[in-house]
Parts: C-alpha cells; structure tokens; sequence
C-alpha cells in the first residue's frame, strides 16, 4: 500500500514538473495533478488486478482522455492543455531507456524484448486516448450534428446557396 501511494504521488509531482515545463498556467495546475492522479490510479489498479500491459495502459489513458476531455470543455481550453500531463506518468521512458541501453551494448534479443514492450505501451497508450476522442466526439456533439444537417446547403439568410453559373472561356 505505502508503494502505491509513492507511485501516485510521484505520478503527480512528476506531472506538475512537466506541466510547468510545457508553461502550463498556473490555475490549471490543480486539474491537471488531479486528471495525472487518475490516470495513474486506474493503470495501477488494472495492473493489480489483470496484469500485462495493453490493457492497463490503455484503460489508464482512456480515464486519463476522457477526464482532460471534459476539464478543456469546462475552462474552454484545448484538449491537449490537459491531455499531455494526465499521460506522463503512463509514457515508458524506463523502458525505452533499457531499449536503448540494450542497443548500445550489443543485447540484441535484451532490445528486442524491451522494445516490444514499449511498443505495446505506446500502442495501449493510444488506443486509450483514440477511443476517449471517439467517445467525447459520440458525448459531446450529438445536438450539433443535428444542427449541422437541418443547416446544410443554407447562408445566414437561411436561403439555399444557389451557384451562379461559370462563364465560358
């Protein structure tokens, strides 16, 4: 348990380095801890509780998306304001680094292992903010979709735009 905690208040920490580093506003701060807290709360459980990477990874990024998703349409900021530092505690630069350690001293099958491995994060990762996207884009427009249909074809008047005919040349 005293493990866990370390882990998330180290996830938090880490985010509000980054956040500052990215300049980040300072009133922003607190979601942005907050939606890192989250993110690495949910991959920490799923990891417990299934194991593997995929799977943690990616659950951890879709709570993580679907959280800055909604904080940037409550302070009507970009997505990405809160997105980017909710992601940093999942991001596998440990291994990525042993990736490239393994590379450089000749450990072909070690880097290939390794490697792998961060693949499959980096993909969990994705797959995780992609789905988050797609379901904030079903959530989130479904009235302006409607809108966008009945307005189609029509100015500000209202009218049809007719086009005027090309002259020959």
């Amino acid at each position: 348990m005293r493990t866990v905690i370390i882990m998330l208040l180290t996830a938090v920490v880490a985010t509000l380095g980054f956040s500052i580093l990215f300049y980040i506003q300072p009133r922003r701060l607190p979601l942005a801890a907050l939606g890192s807290l989250l993110t690495c709360g949910v991959y920490l459980l799923i990891k417990w509780w299934l194991g593997g990477e995929f799977i943690p990874n990616m659950l951890g990024a879709l709570v993580g998306a679907l959280f800055s998703e909604i904080c940037a349409r409550r302070t009507a900021v970009p997505v990405s304001v809160y997105l980017t530092p909710c992601i940093i505690p999942l991001v596998p630069g440990g291994m990525l680094y042993q990736t490239m350690s393994s590379l450089v001293q000749g450990d072909l099958p070690g880097a290939g292992s390794c490697g792998l491995t961060t693949l499959i994060i980096a993909m969990g990762i994705s797959c995780g903010i992609v789905l988050a996207s797609v379901m904030a884009m079903l959530l989130f427009h479904r009235g302006s979709r409607r809108a966008v249909r009945h307005t189609a074809g029509r100015g500000r008047t209202g009218r049809r735009h007719t086009q005027p005919p090309h002259p020959e040349k």
